[in-house]
């Protein structure tokens, strides 16, 4: 078969999708001219398609050896490494794409979306707005930056930006879609619901169906027309669900935590805490609860103060975890040994100084609610770390969790109604009551009505915990939020306000829909005096 049949035939099965044919096909062409460059990158992008990582990159490299001026392949190999996490190697590519090729859309673009990644917004900003100046008429750059100001609660940005967008733009959908989160922002509840009841939203768009069917409930919500907002909360879990039920697995989730509880039921002694012997960083504090028990209020407020850096909602612990390799197999917890705890230690601040320089002046909250479930695997690795347990009245919590469209995972997937909901705080709650009694654990409990309705002395006791002294800053956190950050979780549109009581027994609107729930929660509510 001659070269130009092999290629030909190649790029047939790779605009099929057939991407091990193209492969196969590809690989027999780089044999019959092994310094092509773009047979190369070609296969750089099928072996992306395949999952083969590695050999993507490899791929990639030796396209660019061949070719050292290519911008995409640069472009392409940065997307990889801003997956992978490496961020140095991320950077340093899309930088070099945009010196070659300054023209190079692509690579504007997906900086943009990797220092978003990175939590760096004004880059983010910056490379977006640029990527608008090379290409006004492309949706991707207008729908990020509406996202961002949305998410940063910067409505001035957001309605220039939808201005510019609308001079550019032939997609009148977007337009009235952020039209309608704009109006939800300035609080004009009843023409959100005018907007978006005669939005028609292209069906295969699936985010924005479930932000738009979501952003009604609240709207409805907001008004006091309770039975709507049920039903437009319903039909925005409900598409959740469909468009998650293939990849994610709620029962997966609740299955690791009942086998955390049986393991931890049969324990009788309290475990000591693990020394290390080659302690540098000091271990951080770790902020935790069920989804929705107002964490992040506490992770905005906390960092209003100038000796507090929080770590929000990433998964270094998770990924610690992992490097473990116990598995499910509890029982190694124990026997871990010291070199490797010590390693994967290293390994987690190497991590975080992704996101900030470690300052020995500094204390460091890791919040991430479900880090709950290891608490264990936390315990042995940082043996001195205190904790904040942030608890909520669990109707409002489980509540919340329904209203919010989270970005679905196995854990979250069991958010979709408000059974599974109830379900899973049960479980979570369990397991919790088996680590107070066999872990040694140094906790600190916050209630988020307390820090609502008795702010100063709540946090002043919160702050003795993790011995810091008290700052009259916190009292304005929300202002320091709106010029501070951009908020990641699903509570962006509410930290960044001063606080209010509206979402305290909140669940009282909704009363006759927890008869689901079939008294799941009695025990908690009494549990914990509510």
């Amino acid at each position: 078969m001659e070269l130009k049949q092999i290629i030909n035939l190649s790029n047939k099965a790779f605009k099929e999708n057939n991407f091990q044919e193209a492969k196969k096909l590809l690989d027999k062409a780089i044999k019959l001219n092994p310094n092509n460059y773009e047979f190369h990158h070609r296969l750089g992008i099928i072996n992306y398609n395949l999952g083969n990582i590695e050999n993507s990159i490899n791929c990639f490299k030796k396209a660019i050896t061949i070719n050292p001026k290519s911008s995409v392949t640069l472009s392409n190999l940065a997307n990889i490494y801003s997956k992978l996490n490496k961020i140095d190697l991320a950077l340093k590519n899309y930088l070099q794409a945009i010196e070659i090729d300054p023209k190079n859309f692509n690579a504007y673009y997906n900086l943009g979306n990797f220092y978003l990644k990175i939590d760096d917004i004004n880059n983010a900003e910056k490379y977006f707005n640029l990527s608008i100046d090379l290409s006004p008429n492309q949706i991707y750059p207008y729908n990020n930056l509406l996202q961002l100001y949305d998410r940063s609660n910067d409505l001035e940005k957001l309605e220039k930006i939808l201005i510019k967008a609308k001079k550019n733009l032939i997609e009148d959908s977007l337009i009235k879609f952020f039209e309608g989160i704009l109006n939800y922002r300035k609080k004009n509840y009843r023409l959100v619901i005018k907007i978006f009841e005669e939005l028609e939203l292209d069906q295969r768009d699936i985010p924005k169906n479930i932000l738009k069917n979501n952003i009604l409930a609240k709207s409805f919500d907001h008004i006091g027309m309770f039975e709507d907002a049920f039903k437009f909360y319903t039909i925005s879990n409900d598409i959740l669900e469909k468009a998650s039920k293939k990849k994610f697995n709620k029962e997966r989730y609740i299955n690791s935590v009942t086998e955390r509880i049986d393991f931890f039921s049969n324990i009788n002694l309290r475990t000591s805490r693990h020394i290390l012997s080659k302690k540098k960083e000091k271990d951080p504090i770790f902020l935790i609860g069920f989804p929705r028990s107002g964490t992040t209020l506490l992770d905005t407020i906390l960092r209003t103060h100038n000796s507090i850096e929080v770590l929000e909602e990433k998964s270094l612990v998770e990924e610690s975890i992992i490097e473990l390799n116990i598995s499910n197999n509890f029982d190694k917890i124990e026997r871990i040994d010291s070199s490797l705890l010590e390693q994967i230690r290293k390994s987690y601040f190497k991590k975080r100084e992704n996101f900030f320089k470690t300052d020995s002046n500094k204390i460091y909250i890791d919040k991430l609610p479900l880090n709950i479930i290891y608490l264990a695997e936390i315990n042995k690795l940082f043996p001195d770390a205190k904790y904040i347990l942030a608890l909520r009245h669990p109707c409002d919590a489980v509540l919340s969790c329904f209203m919010q469209p989270f970005t679905p995972n196995d854990a979250m997937s069991n958010f979709f109604n408000l059974n599974d909901a109830a379900y899973l705080y049960d479980k979570i709650m369990e397991l919790w009551t088996k680590y107070e009694k066999t872990l040694d654990l140094v906790i600190h409990t916050i209630k988020y009505e307390d820090v609502v309705n008795n702010f100063e002395p709540t946090l002043k006791n919160l702050l003795n915990f993790l011995e810091i002294s008290w700052n009259d800053s916190l009292k304005e956190f929300y202002k320091t939020a709106e010029k501070k950050r951009f908020i990641n979780t699903p509570s962006y549109d509410q930290v960044n306000m001063p606080l209010y009581d509206k979402s305290i027994e909140r669940w009282k609107n909704y009363k006759e829909k927890f008869s689901v729930t079939n008294n799941i929660l009695d025990k908690w509510i009494n549990k914990f005096n509510y």
